[in-house]
């Protein structure tokens, strides 16, 4: 659930009083040095209740005092440049995503200093901009318009300069224009054309086509519409301090910037399992029977047809879909057999988890099925026992606050706005598909008796190709989001890899792309070479990105493209290979893939680095053939 009252309204919001007391424990155990208890003490409450808005600013001082004391470094950095006050907005955000376990480092530029402070040296993860209306208003033309978006263009193109503190530009959340009212036209005359309304239509269309391939729209119209704009701003906060939105409105503007902030970094969650009982049908199968579960037919099981329909679009836009059930496995599949008004069906889920363990059990088997973290997930359970035990057992879930009343389950799942993303690619369109032929890998898989023998009967084809831009949006997909097989995690911009791209052909670089195909279907695009010539010694290629997707991991792909990349290198004129490895957490999964390869550790610090020889190197066996 969120963090923020106005986006999780269903769980009562944590008294001020027992916050009080709340912070006041954190704060002795800071007192005591016990930072750490004083983190999980504050943040596992916050996890289980929403705050009211008047009490964020509390809990932000209480977080600074935490971060000075505790001296933990922030793991993304955020510069907010406003045409309106924006501290109270960067001290929501900065709660929100605390309490989501990120720790940000925030800044601000100086009321209205936009354009001045983007000339200079911007040394942040994020910039965040935030227009307000008022020139929009006093030119209501087309040249207005023109004017308005002009201008962030010219913000945009400035902080796309790379500056020398930092070598990656910044990625870019644009803010959208709103209004709080009509204002004297009334709703009719606004409407009309270049009236105030249509202008605030206009701008913002016209920007969001305008925007960087890369860059996130804060659609600020349609979340003040979906709050009520009444409730969004206040005008007293305008006069007196420069900064029109009410305590919710800067709430829910946080959780909107916060989704945004991890479409541009991280990515959207991938997965949300599912409950049954009472979550996508009404009523209990064992009791009810296959056919006598409520789905369509009245206004109980239309609640619950509507919700399966917008998970199923989920699903048709990349979302993987999973099922965590207490109930026998016959009895959990059969309504998706029988049941004649059930929308989504068994092949509509990656996994399906069906007994009486733990929900806890049931998730983590998923994520082992999907080789996924735990951090892509988000659970959907009526209860709120199961809900708590997975809150507990795993703090990397996102677990929604589910209501008591089934016609409000699709707005539950769209508060958190855990799948907002950027952009589609074709894998996305096509992941649900690619997670049902998995299911059909592993039964193979089951069958036979060596990895060898799964390997030849997948009859696994490969074509490699040179980068080109209609691949970027995916390549840019995996380069922001892709640990487990990344050597550097490096996470270039697209100005960067455009860069690269045009230099090619004089720069003797290798920027490839590797398509996977296999007997049961298409993976897409699955993994990214970056290659460059070595800047001390011409004779060497340097790989500066290695990156494949989790799902084809082990099946010989790595191999296959190792090998392609030497072949592609020797007849460039090259006769050794670099390759750098800087492990984390998270690709520990790809240690000893370099001196498998046959890989000579040069040097060992916080990077690995391992030179190959072309001159004594055998290239590796392969299960995949090249087409």
């Amino acid at each position: 659930m969120s963090s923020l009252a106005a986006n999780a309204p269903y769980t009562p919001a944590l008294p001020s009083s027992e916050l009080k007391e709340l912070l006041s424990q954190g704060n002795e155990a800071i007192k005591a040095g016990a930072y750490e208890r004083a983190r999980h003490l504050v943040w596992s409450k916050l996890r289980e209740r929403p705050l009211h808005a008047q009490d964020l600013d509390r809990v932000g001082r209480w977080i600074r005092k935490w971060k000075k004391k505790a001296t933990q470094p922030a793991s993304l950095s955020v510069l907010c440049l406003g045409q309106w006050t924006t501290s109270w907005l960067m001290n929501a955000l900065e709660v929100e995503a605390w309490i989501r376990g990120v720790q940000l480092e925030v800044d601000e530029g100086e009321y209205d200093q936009v354009l001045q402070r983007s000339f200079q040296p911007i040394n942040a993860d994020i910039v965040i901009l935030i227009p307000w209306n008022q020139r929009l208003l006093a030119s209501p033309d087309q040249a207005g318009i023109d004017s308005e978006v002009s201008y962030w263009q010219h913000v945009w193109s400035k902080i796309n300069q790379p500056s020398h503190h930092q070598k990656t530009p910044p990625k870019i959340i644009q803010v959208g224009y709103d209004l709080p009212s009509a204002g004297a036209q009334g709703l009719a005359l606004a409407g009309q054309p270049f009236g105030s309304l249509d202008l605030i239509r206009r701008v913002n269309t016209q920007l969001r086509s305008a925007l960087p391939t890369s860059a996130y729209f804060a659609d600020l119209d349609a979340l003040a519409s979906e709050v009520g704009k009444r409730t969004f701003y206040d005008a007293r906060q305008y006069h007196w301090t420069k900064q029109p939105l009410s305590q919710v409105g800067v709430q829910s503007l946080a959780a909107l910037l916060w989704a945004g902030c991890r479409a541009l970094t991280t990515g959207p969650k991938k997965v949300l399992v599912l409950d049954l009982d009472h979550t996508l049908w009404g009523g209990v199968v064992g009791d009810e029977g296959a056919t006598g579960v409520a789905v369509g037919g009245g206004p109980d099981g239309e609640a619950f047809s509507a919700f399966q329909r917008y998970c199923k679009a989920l699903s048709q836009r990349g979302v993987i879909l999973a099922v965590a059930s207490k109930n026998h496995l016959e009895d959990a599949e059969a309504p998706f057999k029988e049941h004649p008004e059930m929308i989504l069906k068994l092949e509509d889920f990656a996994a399906f988890q069906a007994h009486w363990e733990s929900k806890a059990l049931s998730i983590q088997r998923i994520a082992e099925t999907l080789k996924l973290g735990l951090d892509s997930f988000v659970f959907f359970d009526d209860h709120p026992v199961e809900r708590a035990v997975v809150r507990d057992l795993l703090p990397d879930v996102e677990v929604v606050d589910v209501p008591t009343e089934p016609s409000l389950y699709m707005e539950a799942l769209e508060r958190g706005r855990w799948f907002e993303a950027v952009h589609m690619t074709q894998e996305d369109l096509m992941r649900a598909q690619q997670y049902q032929q998995d299911k059909a890998r592993r039964t193979l898989s089951d069958q036979l008796g060596s990895l060898e023998d799964y390997l030849r009967t997948l009859e696994m084809r490969a074509q490699v190709t040179p980068l080109n831009n209609a691949d970027l949006p995916r390549v840019m997909q995996l380069i922001g989001k892709t640990n487990q097989f990344n050597f550097t995690t490096r996470r270039h911009s697209q100005a960067y890899v455009e860069s690269l791209l045009r230099q090619a052909p004089q720069a003797r670089s290798l920027l490839l792309t590797l398509r996977v195909s296999d007997r049961f279907g298409d993976y897409g695009l699955v993994s990214v070479i970056l290659a460059t010539a070595h800047p001390d010694h011409p004779q060497r290629l340097e790989v500066d990105t290695w990156l494949m997707s989790c799902r084809v991991i082990g099946r010989s792909v790595e191999q296959l493209f190792f090998s392609y990349l030497v072949e592609a290198a020797q007849q460039l004129g090259y006769s050794e290979l670099q390759v750098t490895y800087c492990p984390t957490q998270k690709n520990r999964l790809i240690s000893d893939l370099l001196p498998s390869l046959g890989g000579e550790l040069t040097f060992e610090g916080e990077e690995q680095v391992y030179l190959f020889k072309f001159d004594t190197l055998s290239l590796p066996q392969s299960y995949v053939s090249l087409t």
